[in-house]
Order: C-alpha cells, then structure tokens, then sequence
C-alpha cells in the first residue's frame, strides 16, 4: 500500500478531498514532523470521509473503499481508576488476534454505538494518514454485530452453526442480497449464523467487491428501524502494544447530547495520548452526533471547550 502513497500538502489534501473522484481523495498528508490536524480540519475530513460512498480507491478491485472512505472508530470504556492506554489492544484482542472496530459512512449507518458506549476514538483511513503512522490490516466486515467474541477466530466460524457463520466467500455468499437473504430466513441466533465478508490482505484475493457488498447489506438492515440501532463490525488485526507515537489515531470522540456524559472519559484519553507520545502529539475531541434514523446523517463537530489539552 505504501507505494499508492502521494506527498501533497495538508490544505491541498482538504481541498482535494472535496471532490468525488476516488483518487483525488487517496492522499496521504505530507508531514512527519508530528504536526497535527486542526480541529476544524479533522471535522471538514470527517464530513469528506463519511460523505465519499465509494466502491473502491484508485478505481481497483484491489483496494476497499476503507482505504480512502468512511470513518473507522472504536469505542471505549476506561472504568473509574483504571489506566490502561485505551488504544492498547484489550488481553482478548492479544489472544485472538483481532481488535473490533465499526464502520460509518453515509450508506452505511446505524444510531447507536456498540455496547451504548458513548465515547472512543476514530483513525485515519490508510490513503490520508500522515506518512508516519504505521497501516493497520482490516481483516473481515460483518453489516451487524458479528459476535465475533464467540467464535473459533476473529472471523471465524461459530462452532453451533460452522457452515452458515465461516467467510462468506466460502459459504458461498457474494452479494449483499444473498446476505440478507440468509439473516431473513435465520429462524433465531442471528448474529452468530451470520457470515463475515473476508477482505483481508493475505488472501491475494481482490477485497473491494466483498467490502462493498458487506457495505450495501449494512444499508440494506439500515432500513429496519430494529436493526438501525445496533452497529456493523469490522475486525482489524491485532497490532502491538504502545505504539502510540505511529498508531494512526486520528481524533478521540463523544456522542454528543444530553449531559455529553462521554465527555470527560475523551478528554482524558486525550491527555493520555499526548503525555504518551514521545512529540506530544495532539489529536482533537470531536463530537458525534449519530443519525437518529436511517433518513438522517452523522455530524462532527469540533468545540474549543471541550479540549482538555489545547492546540
């Protein structure tokens, strides 16, 4: 993937992202001196991400449309008195070898976060990150929860139902229609007969289509308000501890609304972040306002109070 990597300025990335041509928007920002996004930037980023419903970057097969669209983020729950780094992967993480994230995009949303969870943190995609942030491998995307905690691997089967719940590709279910046939005539335990569409490098398998098609079907379930509250899953491999420094961690976020309650969990992930970092590297706190039905759209916003370390 490095060698997809174009050096063009920060303004000139923001700028060109505005546009709807794939390649324009697979930039990497030209900086490794650890200079931050401004928040208002990172908010006009967010807007371009979530707004570009690509099929695939660079007009390939080989290249998932997570690559340079849509919004991965994790959410977080550090309990009173804890210290753990929460971008650190969990000890299950370590053991199975996969951390869960969600996937937002303007065809593939959903109005609750997992677990209700109302802060966590968002990445860079690969085509934008600064050049200095290492590249995460995304392994397999299920449109809803996948349960992932109970099967044999991150993207494995279920050992109750093992032909239905294996990577889609060998189930065989290709399309997004074919998966949501499945999930409509499961006569129970949904989430756990589910297949995962595997876009995973090692493969040498062509990843776009099965990550669109995993995408179409998020919108597909999108439709039933039922379904509208609960979130897809993506599953990124497992990557050392404390890398801190090159992690390619874009902004720390709260859902934002009522008493902000995830607000102050933010603002400490994100001085812990900055006192980590060997450049103190400054990321912003967003706020995330979910779509409250499938008609409606996500918003970020950026707010100057809510900083507990200033730019």
């Amino acid at each position: 993937m490095k060698n997809f990597i174009l050096s063009i300025s920060i303004a000139t990335l923001l700028g060109c992202a505005q546009t709807a041509t794939p390649p324009q928007v697979e930039q990497r920002i030209s900086n490794n001196s650890h200079v931050a996004l401004t928040g208002p930037q990172v908010v006009e980023w967010l807007n371009t991400l979530y707004n570009s419903k690509f099929q695939n970057c660079h007009e390939s097969a080989n290249q998932p449309a997570f690559l340079c669209s849509g919004i991965i983020f994790r959410v977080t729950d550090r309990r009173p008195g804890e210290t753990h780094h929460v971008w650190n992967p969990s000890p299950t993480s370590v053991k199975n070898g996969g951390v869960s994230f969600s996937y937002l995009r303007a065809d593939s949303k959903y109005g609750r976060l997992a677990w209700g969870h109302g802060n966590g943190y968002m990445l860079y995609p690969i085509f934008g990150a600064p050049q200095d942030k290492v590249d995460l491998d995304v392994l397999c995307s299920y449109p809803i929860d996948g349960w992932t905690w109970n099967r044999t691997t991150p993207c494995g089967h279920h050992a109750s139902f093992p032909a239905s719940s294996q990577r889609c590709q060998s189930v065989p279910v290709t399309t997004a229609e074919q998966w949501k046939s499945v999930w409509d005539n499961s006569p129970d335990n949904h989430h756990i007969r589910q297949c995962g569409f595997d876009v995973s490098e090692p493969t040498g398998k062509p990843a776009a289509v099965p990550f669109y098609q995993s995408v179409r079907a998020r919108g597909m379930l999108s439709q039933n308000p039922t379904h509208f509250t609960e979130q897809n899953e993506i599953v990124v491999k497992t990557w050392p501890q404390n890398l801190q420094n090159t992690l390619p961690l874009m902004a720390f976020f709260f859902i934002a609304g009522g008493s902000n309650a995830g607000l102050p969990e933010a603002q400490v992930n994100q001085k812990d972040f900055y006192d980590s970092t060997t450049a103190r590297i400054w990321v912003p706190v967003i706020r995330l306002i979910p779509p409250s039905t499938s008609a409606n759209e996500a918003t970020f916003q950026y707010v100057e109070a809510d900083q507990l370390v200033k730019p």
